[in-house]
């Protein structure tokens, strides 16, 4: 081929070559009868103009341009003659013939890409040609293209047609638009635009944002409507259902054809009308909520959190729903007089009640924290008074006692697992932590702890919980326990081997700051000489090894066993030392009163009561409570079993039981109604003893660390009460508690500001 040195030439032999048969083509779908070289025939002539100089690439730059603009704008009237039903079909096939010319023109054209279009910095060929593409065929048809493409969605959504591979290739057109550094390229004889490699698309997403301004209002409509009228024609669980089908569905279309750019505001939009908008009147409806939880709808539930979660501010609906559902149900059983007097039936109730509620979280609301957090308050809630504490106490007390009997260690450990997670609800830990140590120390003296182990383990669970200063009076008696083994076996170690005088004699030395001791089994009482050797000996080999201390017997607590050689079976009892010593009198006196039982023992006649009761009605022996199968006989009122200072007994010679063995150890009488006020006042007064003790230490120590800062009124009540865990203080309580260290010059009020505190140092 000759060289061509003018443009008009080059011009009619490029037609010539190749831009005739592709327009033809393109037109009528005539497949072009070039030759085979035709395609490197225009190349050479674009190459051979180009290097004659910069007028010639000039013209070829505008030759190029003017061929693609004519054909755009042909397309261009030819789609805007279309019906609205038929524009997006018209506008996806005149964008598919533009790209194959762009594609074929930027081949023959591409030496001016590599010398011509960088040298002038002009724009590339193919972002010329895509400007061209956007300005004289898209824009002038893009408000009826997104009001169209807005349509095929709506149906779309609304399940009638399927028409997403076209809804994907219109809405491709249009991201493309807003390509930064575009290329057009062939891939599987399908030709697109991508974006040059190592490239962005644009900050502002012009073309793109325009169409997504009227989508996300159509999608703001159709989910404004779509949730009005589902949820005045569904009951809840079918609503739920519905929304959930749907926001699935819309995950796909939006993974599918939507830019990733939008995805968010998709959700949100979606998540605000199909969720948030109606999640209150899910809590009203008669199949909502509230019902759910009621009828235990967990399924129902579980989906009705899938959805709601979507929206977190509306998960408050279903956990204002579901912390007075937890309330409700635990007042029933406290409400429950048969069981809420019985620790054993009680607790367990709210064990079981816990578990639910735990399961209910895990199950249907995934472990939400929040829901995690509304449970504990909803338990705390109707859990605020000292009545649950004590009950768990002696609950817990039964367990160390004889419930643990027979179980093994890993239903043990659950077990106390879930005592401490009742334990978490409880607002007033420090009535607990008082009942405790007091049936800790009770079960360690007497013996009546099913295992050391358990207590053990028990302290370490409440450790863990509320710190190492909640369990120290239970960590020192454990202490003692330990203590107390290697003095015995010090003890007896002695050459009358732990048995002085003959009698077999075991002592327990206990801490007083720890233990929990009755003042009344302190009480003095006159002891027989045998016995008395026996306490010497001990106190003179315990005070040689602690000098310095003192050791104060509470006979009280003692324990003996009794052999009967006067009865026809020769039984043995396991008695207390007053039931001994006051039997050892009857053997001399035969008939007595209890005021002379008192008097021959130099003890408060109160100090016996218990103890003769126990003689007579102790059910191991006298199971219905017989005036005459006790132990001993007297004169007082079978039916109360209350004994009198004029009354008189005598040992019952007659006495009979089949087993070698009983016991007479005193029972627990049931207090008057004046005692139990008494003692409930006693122990109001203790607990407010202890709180006041914790709210002063917490008061000087925040004001400790706050010195040199101002420090209001308001600030510190709210600050102390935020600190406090093992009861709920009340600001008129904290407020009585700073006077108090006021008056005791640990604080004072500030001259210049009366409301603000200062510490004195």
């Amino acid at each position: 081929m000759s060289k061509i040195k003018d443009i008009k030439t080059a011009k009619k032999e490029l037609e010539k070559e190749m831009i005739k048969g592709i327009l033809e083509y393109l037109k009528n779908g005539t497949p072009p009868k070039n030759n085979p070289n035709s395609y490197m025939n225009a190349y050479t002539i674009v190459q051979n103009m180009a290097d004659l100089g910069d007028n010639e690439c000039e013209n070829l730059f505008k030759y190029h341009n003017d061929i693609i603009l004519r054909f755009i704008d042909d397309s261009n009237k030819s789609a805007s003659r279309e019906s609205s039903v038929n524009l997006i079909d018209s506008v996806i096939k005149h964008t598919r013939n533009i790209n194959v010319l762009i594609y074929w023109m930027n081949r023959i054209f591409t030496y001016l890409d590599r010398f011509y279009t960088k040298a002038k910095n002009k724009q590339s060929l193919s972002k010329n040609a895509l400007d061209l593409y956007r300005d004289n065929f898209f824009v002038p048809l893009q408000k009826d293209i997104h009001k169209e493409v807005n349509k095929l969605i709506k149906d779309d959504r609304n399940c009638n047609i399927d028409s997403r591979p076209k809804i994907k290739e219109i809405l491709k057109i249009i991201n493309d638009l807003d390509l930064f550094s575009p290329r057009i390229v062939k891939e599987n004889n399908n030709i697109s635009w991508v974006a040059e490699k190592g490239t962005e698309t644009k900050n502002e997403r012009e073309f793109g944002d325009k169409w997504y301004e009227t989508f996300s209002k159509e999608t703001s409509k159709f989910a404004k409507d779509k949730a009005n009228a589902d949820i005045h024609s569904m009951s809840a669980p079918e609503y739920v259902l519905s929304e959930l089908k749907f926001l699935q569905e819309e995950e796909v279309r939006k993974n599918e054809y939507i830019n990733k750019n939008y995805h968010s505001d998709i959700d949100n939009i979606n998540r605000k009308f199909l969720v948030g908008e109606n999640a209150a009147e899910l809590g009203r409806m008669d199949t909502g909520i509230p019902y759910m939880f009621a009828n235990k709808r967990n399924d129902e539930l579980k989906k009705t959190y899938e959805l709601i979660s979507l929206h977190t501010p509306s998960l408050v609906v279903i956990t204002e729903a579901f912390k007075p559902y937890i309330r409700k149900r635990g007042e029933e059983i406290s409400q429950n007089k048969e069981i809420s007097k019985d620790p054993k039936k009680f607790i367990p109730q709210l064990i079981d009640l816990k578990k639910e509620m735990d399961s209910l979280v895990e199950d249907c609301f995934g472990n939400n924290p929040q829901f995690q957090d509304t449970k504990n308050k909803a338990f705390s809630t109707f859990m605020n008074k000292d009545f649950y504490a004590k009950q768990l106490s002696n609950y817990t007390d039964f367990c160390m006692k004889s419930g643990f009997k027979g179980k093994s260690d890993d239903e043990i450990e659950k077990s106390l697992n879930e005592i401490i997670g009742l334990f978490k609800c409880l607002n007033t830990k420090l009535v607990f932590q008082i009942e405790a140590n007091k049936k800790m120390s009770d079960r360690l003296i007497k013996g009546s702890s099913v295992s050391t182990n358990n207590e053990k383990k028990l302290i370490s669970k409440l450790k863990q919980e509320s710190g190492v200063n909640y369990v120290s009076k239970m960590t020192q008696m454990m202490g003692d326990l330990d203590k107390n083994k290697k003095e015995t076996d010090e003890y007896k170690a002695l050459p009358h081997r732990g048995v002085p005088n003959g009698i077999k004699f075991n002592v327990q030395v206990v801490s007083q700051s720890a233990w929990e001791i009755n003042k009344k089994s302190m009480e003095k009482i006159d002891l027989p000489e045998f016995l008395k050797t026996c306490v010497n000996d001990f106190q003179n080999f315990y005070l040689k090894k602690h000098s310095g201390q003192k050791l104060m017997w509470c006979f009280g607590l003692s324990k003996i066993d009794i052999q009967y050689l006067c009865l026809k079976n020769k039984n043995i009892s396991t008695s207390t030392l007053p039931q001994f010593l006051t039997l050892l009198q009857l053997e001399k006196y035969e008939t007595l009163s209890l005021s002379k039982i008192a008097e021959l023992l130099g003890c408060h006649i109160n100090t016996i009561l218990t103890d003769i009761s126990g003689l007579v009605f102790n059910p191991s022996f006298n199971p219905h409570g017989e005036k005459a199968k006790g132990l001993i006989l007297g004169t007082f009122n079978e039916k109360t079993k209350e004994f009198k200072e004029t009354d008189e007994i005598s040992f019952n010679k007659n006495f009979t039981y089949a087993r070698q063995k009983f016991q007479t150890l005193p029972l627990v009488l049931k207090k008057s109604a004046g005692e139990a006020k008494e003692i409930e006042l006693e122990e109001a007064q203790i607990t407010k003893r202890y709180q006041d003790n914790i709210l002063q230490a917490t008061l000087t120590r925040i004001m400790k660390s706050r010195i040199g800062q101002k420090t209001t009124h308001v600030w510190l009540i709210n600050e102390a009460s935020k600190q406090i865990d093992l009861f709920r203080a009340q600001p008129q309580q904290i407020k009585e508690n700073i006077e108090k260290l006021i008056e005791k010059n640990i604080m004072k009020r500030d001259e210049k500001d009366r409301t603000c505190y200062e510490y004195i140092a």
